[in-house]
């Protein structure tokens, strides 16, 4: 590979497992370096043993604490002094409906989804200022333009998200950073798995309403590596135009609502 990313530094925030990892991969085979920050060590560990140690390490952070944020930026100063890329892509799913949900349970949910994003993107500013290609890059959601039932606190986060893409966007262009989203359909990741251990396209209603009715015309599920390569298109010099965008990456399913 051409290895376009070379001597481009990197944060993947939940980059351990899913789509994370598909993006720490991408980044990887491009040439960049990374941190990954994520509360879960051990896989964390293994993915950088598959890889390389001298181009990703780690960074173990509770994204839903505002503190182990400003330790994460302190550490990524102290070992690259700037940063090009911030991927805000952890993020949980509790599923819950508005008669179920608690208020605990709910703002558990946005802190990961919405204030963690937040945090990152201010708390990594001044690294990104000292790029020559700064991007921020937001994991959202195609359940973030539409409604879902019962999922209200990671809908509302994801919606918040894109327009919080939109807000950065407008507001850093003077400083060159470009802010950007990609919004996953289905993906084969670990949050796929519902409450009762089933995947959601192994379901009878998911083979109803999306494949006979044909409402995923691709008619599958994605993976990873689909995100991945949005990802990589916001960071590379081919989106060097485009600012304030969210990319529906999810086989179709979006022209059908």
């Amino acid at each position: 590979m051409d290895k376009r990313l070379k001597n481009k530094k990197a944060i993947v925030t939940g980059g351990s497992r899913g789509i994370g990892e598909g993006i720490v991969k991408r980044l990887y085979n491009e040439g960049a370096e990374i941190i990954i920050a994520d509360i879960r060590e051990e896989l964390a560990e293994n993915l950088i043993k598959d890889l390389d140690h001298n181009q990703i390490s780690f960074f173990q952070a509770d994204l839903s604490q505002e503190e182990e944020i400003k330790k994460l930026m302190d550490y990524t100063k102290t070992k690259w002094g700037s940063l090009d890329f911030l991927i805000n892509n952890a993020g949980i799913e509790d599923g819950y409906t508005l008669a179920e949900q608690t208020y605990e349970s709910y703002r558990k949910t946005m802190k990961v989804n919405m204030d963690a994003p937040f945090l990152c993107s201010k708390y990594a500013l001044s690294l990104l200022e000292k790029s020559k290609t700064p991007r921020i890059i937001m994991i959202t959601s195609i359940q973030g333009v539409r409604g879902y039932k019962g999922n209200i606190s990671y809908n509302t986060a994801k919606g918040g998200l894109i327009n919080m893409t939109r807000v950065l966007a407008v507001e850093l262009a003077e400083k060159n950073i470009l802010v950007n989203s990609v919004a996953p359909g289905f993906i084969n990741t670990p949050l796929s798995v519902m409450k009762d251990g089933n995947l959601e396209w192994d379901t009878d209603w998911f083979n109803d309403v999306y494949l006979k009715y044909e409402k995923l015309p691709m008619g599958r599920y994605g993976n990873p590596d689909d995100i991945a390569g949005a990802v990589y298109f916001f960071c590379s010099e081919d989106s060097k135009y485009v600012t304030g965008q969210t990319l529906l990456v999810d086989g179709g399913v979006s022209s059908t609502f």
